[in-house]
């Protein structure tokens, strides 16, 4: 990390040597988190940067100065025309100070999320602060509490548990993880935990390695993956792609541009092969639950069957759940047949038939939607072994490009495919399902909502204008309409079916409650696919 006490250390040591008798030309920020400062030197302009916002904080010096005309942020003004005197960096903390003409100073704190750059008088006095919660003076110093001796190490020592590496961080607080972890490297310590370690080695080792690290003179080592940057070279990490710089303000300006271009590029990645492994997970769960059907005998004979013996047996009257019945095609038996207490006999038996209809359409159908939803699988394992292998931004965008239409990361709305090319999308919530209907709803798609009760606004998408959806592929639309409702408990649930463009929003009316013009109405039993 750029803000590590020793890289600071070592800056500050850098900067004292080549600007002091520069000039403060003038003071800009351009990007959240970012303070430059513009600085001429016998004809010579460089700028002096400071980045203020996890997990990027530290200061670089670059030549390359050029204010933006647009999106800038005048600062510092005080500052302006001033020389600087000397630099130097707290003993005792990560803030790095700037001594200028007339007794002002300028002092960034690069630490934490209360990281700032504060400008002050000569009675520290804070004028100006680069970002909000200044203090009205400039903050005391505080020292490190660090252990000076061995005593005292193996006093805290003795309470340390769990990850030596962590253990170390926590009492050697200038110390950052890579060099932790050296601590446990140079004496082979690696995967031991802190309880089975002998507290004085660790000191040792500790003290020798923050002494090396002090008076370090030599070039700066920037490892690649994961970016690192380090005043000497890593044992822990020998091996790894690294490369060296003698400019110690160029090695930390390339730092972080490969830190901040990682980060961009993991915010994108992980959203993206999050979505790829969820898609991938739902369809292969799609076709195991299929070719499991597939291979259950098929109950529309049995549908029908029950169908048959309901038309064939005396009217029965509303009301019931079941009935023992005589068996018309085997009259020595009975069977007890399941009703809908709702319906009479003759509708208990077209339901039956409507049962049968579905079951022999879905078997009709399922070995083409197994096929698709493994040639969806497939594909998108091949499309997650090319994410796993991209490694840059650039990367990523060739990815994306390629596959812009099959990863939709952070996708609105719950959709179920049917019958290709048919597909449901219906709204997790009254805002979304609000958005759904009204931005994302073509008007020749049929939009649907459970009748009478509250519930999710759904709509089925349709190929083309003069698309003609089956009259099995509505109701199975809305079946699942109607289990997003507050019908979903209910035998039979009515379901509103209208193009959208008979839909529209009242002013001042909740979120999610539209006024429908024309509405035709099916009856549905609530269930998923």
């Amino acid at each position: 990390m750029l803000n590590n006490y020793y890289l600071l250390r070592r800056l500050a040591r850098a900067w004292n040597e080549i600007l002091p008798g520069s000039k403060v030309l003038d003071a800009w920020s351009h990007s959240p988190g970012e303070l430059t400062v513009a600085l001429e030197q016998d004809g010579a302009v460089t700028a002096a940067s400071f980045l203020t916002h996890a997990p990027i904080i530290g200061a670089f010096r670059r030549t390359e100065v050029g204010r933006p005309r647009r999106n800038v942020k005048p600062l510092l003004r005080l500052l302006r025309g001033r020389s600087i005197i000397e630099i130097m960096v707290s003993d005792s903390d990560r803030v790095l100070t700037l001594k200028c003409t007339g007794g002002i100073q300028l002092q960034a704190h690069l630490y934490g999320a209360r990281a700032n750059v504060l400008l002050a008088n000569k009675k520290g006095q804070v004028q100006e602060a680069f970002r909000k919660r200044a203090p009205a003076e400039l903050p005391p110093l505080c020292a490190a509490p660090e252990p000076t001796n061995v005593v005292e190490f193996a006093k805290r020592w003795k309470d340390a548990r769990g990850s030596a590496i962590k253990a170390i961080q926590r009492i050697f607080v200038r110390f950052n993880r890579d060099q932790a972890r050296e601590v446990m490297q140079v004496q082979e310590l690696k995967g031991r935990s802190a309880e089975t370690l002998d507290a004085t080695l660790v000191f040792e080792v500790a003290q020798t390695l923050h002494k090396r690290l002090l008076s370090a003179q030599g070039p700066l080592y920037v490892y690649q993956d994961p970016a690192a940057i380090s005043l000497i070279p890593l044992k822990a990490r020998s091996g790894e792609d690294v490369r060296v710089y003698s400019d110690i303000d160029n090695g930390l300006h390339t730092y972080a541009r490969h830190a901040l271009s990682e980060r961009a590029y993991r915010a994108q990645y992980e959203p993206l092969r999050k979505t790829l492994v969820r898609m991938l997970d739902k369809a292969e769960r799609s076709a195991e639950r299929m070719r499991v059907e597939r291979s259950r005998p098929s109950r529309a004979d049995e549908y029908e069957r029950l169908g048959h013996i309901l038309m064939a047996s005396p009217p029965l009257p509303t009301g019931k759940h079941c009935v023992r019945i005589q068996d018309v095609f085997n009259p020595e038996t009975e069977l007890t047949v399941s009703l809908d207490p709702a319906l009479n006999s003759l509708q208990n038996a077209e339901r039956y038939y409507s049962k049968a209809r579905k079951a022999r359409t879905s078997r009709a159908h399922l070995n083409t939607l197994i096929r698709q939803a493994e040639e969806k699988a497939e594909s998108l394992k091949q499309q997650l072994q090319a994410l796993e292998k991209t490694r840059t931004q650039k990367d990523l965008k060739a990815f994306q490009k390629t596959h812009k239409q099959s990863v939709r990361p952070n996708q609105p709305f719950r959709r179920y495919p049917l019958v290709p090319p048919y597909e449901l999308w219906v709204g997790r919530n009254a805002k979304e399902s609000e958005v759904l209907t009204l931005q994302y709803a073509r008007p020749f798609d049929l939009w649907m909502h459970a009748r009478g009760v509250s519930g999710a606004h759904a709509v089925l998408r349709l190929p083309g204008r003069d698309a003609r959806p089956s009259n099995h592929l509505i109701e199975q639309a809305a079946a699942i309409v109607a289990w997003h409702s507050k019908a979903r408990t209910s035998s039979v649930a009515p379901v509103i079916v209208t193009p959208r463009k008979y839909v529209r929003k009242v002013r001042g009316t909740p979120t999610g409650e539209v006024a429908v013009s024309r509405e035709e109405v099916v009856m549905v039993e609530p269930a998923l696919p």
